[in-house]
């Protein structure tokens, strides 16, 4: 080593104990804030792999047969992928599934019994305290029904329509008309005029009947349960062209009432009034 390098590199070094403290102390603190500027630096973590399959099988914890979820690759490679429990996702398969917005995630519950709860002494108490017992309709039997019906029906049931009022202008022209129709149309008014049978708007049905029936029944708690439908009321008598489910003129006549079931019919009176 030349001579004058060792003299130069001997005077940049302290000279006495003081010098050589704070240099010593320079040191120490600037090797201090190296090692907090190393431990103080964190590490980047790679986001963990994750292989998208489709379950083959109902797997417990994981999902039904046929639902896609994320698994490690590590796990499908070494056991599901084996045992063909799930296959592989291919990358278009999952760009697809994601543009169609399907479900892929993990069903943790599947297949796992989830343990009863046992209530408290309180819970089953208060509910207790709310159950309300459901009210038992008993049906009634069709010789009740029909003791009921005979009960609150009255003997007449009364309807009122308007009649059809007798036009002799038109009367006279039907006569005179030479269309066939026209003819037999004016011949039955002209039988219906000599019978005293007056026409009437509309009609009175079995429907009617059995309508008013159930509002003589309404009045009392066991016969309101009675069931009546209109095909078990049909008109017996007082009929034009035998038709037995309405009348469509003003007089009396005859229904017949028998309750499904029912051995013997009950008979009652139809009135049909002219509308004042």
């Amino acid at each position: 080593m030349p001579p004058m390098a060792s003299i130069a590199r001997s005077s940049l070094l302290p000279q006495c104990a003081s010098c050589t403290r704070r240099f010593t102390r320079v040191g120490l603190d600037g090797w201090g804030s190296l090692q907090q500027q190393v431990r103080g630096k964190q590490k980047l973590v790679k986001p963990a792999d994750i292989a998208v399959v489709k379950l083959l099988k109902n797997v417990k914890g994981y999902g039904r047969r046929g639902t896609y979820i994320p698994i490690s690759p590590a796990m499908m490679r070494n056991h599901w992928f084996p045992q063909g429990k799930a296959s592989y996702v291919l990358p278009d398969q999952l760009k697809e599934l994601k543009r169609q917005k399907v479900a892929i995630e993990r069903d943790f519950e599947f297949g796992i019994e989830q343990p009863k709860v046992e209530k408290t002494e309180e819970e089953v108490e208060l509910e207790a305290q709310h159950y309300v017992r459901p009210v038992e309709i008993e049906l009634l039997s069709p010789e009740r029904s029909m003791e009921l019906i005979t009960i609150f029906t009255p003997s007449t049931i009364d309807f009122v329509r308007q009649p059809i009022e007798d036009d002799n202008s038109s009367s006279d022209a039907s006569l005179g008309a030479s269309d066939s129709a026209d003819i037999l149309a004016a011949a039955e008014k002209a039988e219906k005029k000599a019978s005293g049978m007056v026409g009437i708007y509309g009609s009175v049905t079995t429907a009617d009947v059995a309508t008013s029936i159930r509002q003589s029944l309404a009045n009392n708690d066991e016969a309101a349960r009675v069931t009546l439908a209109e095909n078990e009321i049909r008109f017996v008598e007082g009929l034009v062209d035998g038709e037995t489910s309405r009348v469509k003129h003003l007089g009396k006549f005859k229904v017949e009432i028998q309750v499904k079931g029912a051995e013997q019919p009950l008979l009652r009176s139809v009135c049909v009034l002219p509308q004042k």
